[in-house]
Formats: structure tokens, C-alpha cells, sequence
């Protein structure tokens, strides 16, 4: 491309295997403050359905550290334990930051990408020490030009101010020439639709779109993500 594309990767299950790193994190908070009688995967289950309407709180313009606060104490009341939420919390969360797990085919097609001249971004939502430990852990720190946190900015995507900043302190990024990419089609594709940008569903898992919202493109590995950017596919819908 003689214009290069600028790229906004979300972090979790896009380029960072958050599933794995998190049910790790989850196993480790139930071996120290379990529950008796109850089975990793049956709390695991209860932990999975507090956890989304945390997050639905969160994309809606809630506080994301108000709401995480709640989400352990919330699913030790559902067995009836009174716990610390903000302790379990910050513990879990110090769980997370060790997470290196890489989605596989990651590294290599971002450094692919940055050395052939593309302007690379990390936009994601969640805590931002965190985040930034294992950018930092994984070593892939070195290959973004940008790193947007939705706790360092007060605003989540999908909410088209969480690219407000970018756009507005980089007079050469546009909604025009940008393209964002990630699993979540709820925040991702859903924040890129309202942003005006070119949007590309990651989805490995090859999942059923089974909502209203519509990627301009999908891709189910790194290779094709490649393949689609840089064979100059990627035609600007908006």
C-alpha cells in the first residue's frame, strides 16, 4: 500500500490469550478462598455471569473500577460467603498482571507489520497497570506506537470518545485511514462502527455472529489478518 493503514489492536483474546491467563488467575483465588462443596466449574460459571453484567455496566459509561470491585463479593454472596471484594480484586488482578500468554500467530505478524512501516496501536479496555505489565512481560511494548487504556482515558470502547484523543492529538490518524481490529463485536467492532472506522473481526473460535452488528471483514488466524492488510484487500468502506 502506498498509504499505510494505521491499526488499532484490542489486547485481550486478540493479541493476549486473556482466557487462558484468567482462568488461571480464577483457579488460584477458589484454591485460597474456597467454597465448600462447590467445584471449580460450577463457580467458575457463577463468577462468568457476574462478570458480563459488570462489564455490560461498564460499556454503558460505568466506572470500571467501582464495578470490578464488586464482581468477587458479588459471586461469594450468590453462596452465601461474605468476602472483600476490593481485596480479592486487587489480588486477582496481581494474578493477571504475570499473564504472558500470547494468541498464536501474534508476535510475529506484528512485527511483521511494524517492520514494514505500519503505524501499530493498542486499544483496549480494562485496568491500566495491568495491561501495561504485560505489554511490557510479553516484550510486545516495543512495537506499538500508541497505547490507549480505557482507565487511563475514563471511557470504554465502544463509546467513540475512546479514540477522541488519538484522533485529536495525531492530525495523521483519521477514522478514514484506520482500521480496528479485535474479538469482541459488542466493543470492538461496535466501537469502530461508532467511531466511523473499517472494522476486522478476530474470531479464531470461528463463533456465529449472532447479533445486529456487521465487520466490514472477519478473520479466524494472524495469517489471514496479514494477508488481508499488506496483499492491499482491505478495501475503506466508510
Amino acid at each position: 500500500m502506498q498509504n499505510k493503514v494505521n491499526m488499532i489492536f484490542d489486547l485481550d483474546d486478540t493479541i493476549l490469550d486473556f482466557k487462558k491467563g484468567a482462568q488461571e488467575g480464577l483457579e488460584k483465588i477458589l484454591n485460597q478462598y474456597p467454597v465448600p462443596d462447590v467445584r471449580f466449574g460450577e463457580w467458575l460459571e457463577v463468577f462468568n455471569a457476574v462478570n458480563r453484567d459488570v462489564w455490560r455496566e461498564i460499556e454503558a459509561g460505568g466506572s470500571p473500577k467501582e464495578w470490578l470491585d464488586t464482581r468477587f463479593e458479588k459471586t461469594y454472596q450468590k453462596f452465601n460467603i461474605k468476602q472483600d471484594g476490593v481485596y480479592l480484586e486487587n489480588t486477582y488482578r496481581s494474578f493477571l498482571d504475570e499473564n504472558f500468554h500470547l494468541i498464536e500467530g501474534a508476535e510475529v505478524s506484528l512485527t511483521h507489520l511494524k517492520e514494514q512501516g505500519y503505524k501499530l496501536i493498542a486499544g483496549t479496555n480494562g485496568q491500566s497497570s495491568t495491561q501495561r505489565k504485560r505489554l511490557k512481560g510479553t516484550g510486545l511494548d516495543r512495537v506499538f506506537d500508541e497505547v490507549i487504556i480505557s482507565d487511563e482515558i475514563g471511557v470504554a470502547k465502544p463509546d467513540p470518545r475512546f479514540f477522541k484523543e488519538l484522533f485529536d492529538q495525531n492530525a495523521e490518524i483519521t477514522p478514514e485511514n484506520t482500521v480496528m481490529i479485535g474479538d469482541s463485536l459488542h466493543s470492538d467492532i461496535q466501537g469502530a462502527i461508532n467511531a466511523g472506522m473499517t472494522s476486522i473481526w478476530f474470531n479464531p473460535l470461528k463463533l456465529d455472529n449472532q447479533t445486529n452488528i456487521k465487520p466490514d471483514y472477519e478473520v479466524h488466524s494472524y495469517e489471514a489478518l496479514e494477508h488481508l492488510l499488506v496483499a492491499d484487500r482491505l478495501q475503506y468502506t466508510k
